[in-house]
């Protein structure tokens, strides 16, 4: 045993060790690119070149060291300490006691992220609620990583009014009328001010946090090292493969000129779809704007999903309900480029229900083929076909096994469906054992409980985010009240992206599309028509059915529970009356 454990530490200090020369050859990078800049468009002199070259490295590595002291204990303290617990337990020990000693290891090791994130900001923030917006992961991650959501560290103002001059050429007093140099809105990544622009018009100006951009790569690297070294050294946690997605998350919101070019191609491809008066995605001041700033059209508005405000404003909200989910329907579906970062905040309502669409910064985009795929799996559920589910599952480079999994984290009910609480009862998933949930699981779907994550695992990584953008639908549509059936919306965008690629497929193969008949066309529309009008129903049916399965799983597995100490009750008091 303690050979092993001697193996492991020795292990951890080399994955250690890695992740220091990972972050020292990023610093070189870093360095050598800022440096080679420098000396193009200005002269150093050696003394205050090397002491800003000192005073980098030293910033650098400061960083590293805090990240160091957060990360390091996760395996020395929190992950033997979890051993300890599983080997004083015994061979008696169940999988329920394991699992508990498991959640308290990832509650400190969430809440040392969480910590470390705190104390560094900017990537490391950004990389916390990134984690935590993961399905897959633990759902103590998902708890104590979710107070980063609201964390806002504000930088001073002389950094933004410098970054400004270097991305503009123009100091902000010469760019504007008026600038209100408090923030109204301060982020992990970026501080929001409102100004007014020369010509009168108002508009919000969203300047880069000056660290942000300084440390990206040297913080990139030692994240992704301690991804590897606590995936290696910590089973269950599976954050690697996090990394690549941080990575390509982080570049593009780093990349403002990328935003605003997201803005633009969304506003012209909706355009022919939804006019002024439906849709609105805030005009970008190009000549106000650069690689860290951009300076967009003000809009006013509510948050999507505040149902008493909007109906205070007098606003139709079936009306906006319908078209939020068209919006994204269409952009999944039909046009294949997808707001991939959406929230209430940035989903807005006007006083006259014109829907604002905001922050463009991570968009996905859907090839003709993946974009087929989606749309039949899509269409299977809604008409109900379990093999035509299985085949669009396999056809994802997924397990067709897992195809039931699709039924409740697309129409049911979230992603963390077995470890949600299902309307704060008394019995809820929460209070199940694993071995209930499983039972659940299997009796309601027909599903193992640990495909879950490795549906998650092996879904095309860009259709996670598309996930995201479904549940914060489901979401917006229940706080509205439910006033659209989605899935007819969905239905006509997946019947028309599918249309479109296999016409497409058809054009470039045989020159040719294909047309159906009238009478089989109108027989698929009759039959599509009646699965959609149904669908509702058997959702609400189903979720009854759940909630029914876990209340009876976990009133059973109670029962089960307190038999033992009844049973020993009554040994003892036989044991005293024979005494007596």
């Amino acid at each position: 045993m303690r050979r092993a454990l001697a193996s492991t530490s020795t292990r951890a200090l080399l994955a250690g060790a890695g992740a220091a020369v990972a972050c020292a050859r990023a610093l070189d990078r870093d360095d050598g690119a800022r440096t080679s800049t420098s000396d193009a468009t200005r002269d150093w002199g050696g003394a205050s070149t090397l002491a800003h070259l000192s005073e980098d490295y030293y910033a650098r590595a400061r960083r590293f060291g805090v990240a160091s002291a957060h990360f390091a204990p996760m395996y020395v303290v929190d992950y033997r300490a979890h051993r300890a617990r599983v080997r004083a337990m015994g061979a008696n020990a169940t999988e329920d006691d394991v699992r508990a000693s498991r959640q308290i290891l990832w509650t400190r090791v969430a809440e040392r992220f969480r910590d470390c994130a705190r104390s560094l900001g900017g990537i490391y923030v950004k990389a916390g609620q990134h984690v935590c917006a993961q399905p897959i992961a633990p759902r103590p991650f998902q708890i104590v990583l979710r107070e980063l959501m609201d964390d806002a560290s504000r930088r001073p103002f002389e950094e933004d009014r410098r970054t400004f001059k270097e991305e503009t050429g123009m100091d902000i007093e010469e760019a504007f009328a008026e600038f209100d140099e408090t923030p109204f809105a301060s982020a992990s990544m970026a501080q929001v001010y409102r100004a007014k622009t020369l010509a009168g018009e108002d508009v919000a100006v969203k300047i880069q946090q000056r660290p942000v951009a300084k440390f990206l790569r040297s913080d990139l690297a030692t994240i992704e090292g301690y991804y590897s070294l606590m995936e290696r050294l910590v089973p269950g946690l599976r954050f690697r493969w996090l990394a690549d997605e941080t990575r390509r998350h982080m570049n593009e919101e780093m990349d403002f000129t990328a935003e605003a070019a997201n803005a633009l191609k969304a506003q012209k491809m909706l355009a022919n779809e939804f006019d002024e008066s439906e849709l609105k995605i805030p005009r970008v001041h190009g000549q106000l704007s650069g690689k860290r700033v951009l300076t967009m059209e003000w809009c006013d508005g509510s948050r999507i999903d505040d149902r008493e405000a909007l109906e205070r404003m007098g606003i139709d909200v079936p009306a906006v309900a319908a078209r939020i989910q068209k919006i994204f329907a269409r952009m999944t579906f039909v046009h294949g480029f997808v707001h991939a970062d959406p929230h209430p905040g940035n989903i807005l309502v006007d006083s006259s229900g014109k829907i604002i669409l905001l922050d463009h910064g991570v968009y996905r985009s859907l090839d003709d083929d993946l974009r087929a795929k989606w749309a039949r799996l899509w269409l299977a559920l809604m008409r109900s076909d379990d093999k035509a589910l299985r085949d669009a599952t396999s056809d994802l480079g997924m397990d067709p096994e897992m195809s039931q999994f699709f039924k409740l984290i697309l129409v049911v009910i979230p992603a963390r469906v077995a470890e949600e609480p299902l309307a704060k009862r008394a019995l809820s998933a929460d209070s199940l054992t694993i071995a209930e949930k499983r039972a659940v699981m299997k009796q309601i779907m027909g599903v193992k409980l640990e495909d879950q994550t490795r549906l998650f695992e092996t879904l095309p990584r860009d259709l996670l985010l598309v996930l995201k953008a479904n549940n914060l639908l489901r979401y917006v549509n229940e706080q509205l009240g439910s006033p659209v059936n989605r899935y007819s919306v969905i239905w006509k965008a997946a019947n028309e992206g599918l249309a479109n690629a296999q016409a497409k497929r058809a054009l470039s193969t045989s020159g040719e599309i294909p047309k159906p008949g009238l009478l089989a066309r109108a027989r698929a529309r009759l039959s599509d028509a009646v699965a959609i009008s149904v669908l509702p129903l058997q959702l609400f049916f189903l979720k009854g059915q759940l909630a029914f399965t876990i209340w009876k799983v976990g009133k059973a597995g109670l029962g089960a529970k307190a038999a033992p100490v009844l049973v020993h009750g009554s040994q003892a008091k036989a044991s005293n009356a024979a005494k007596t």
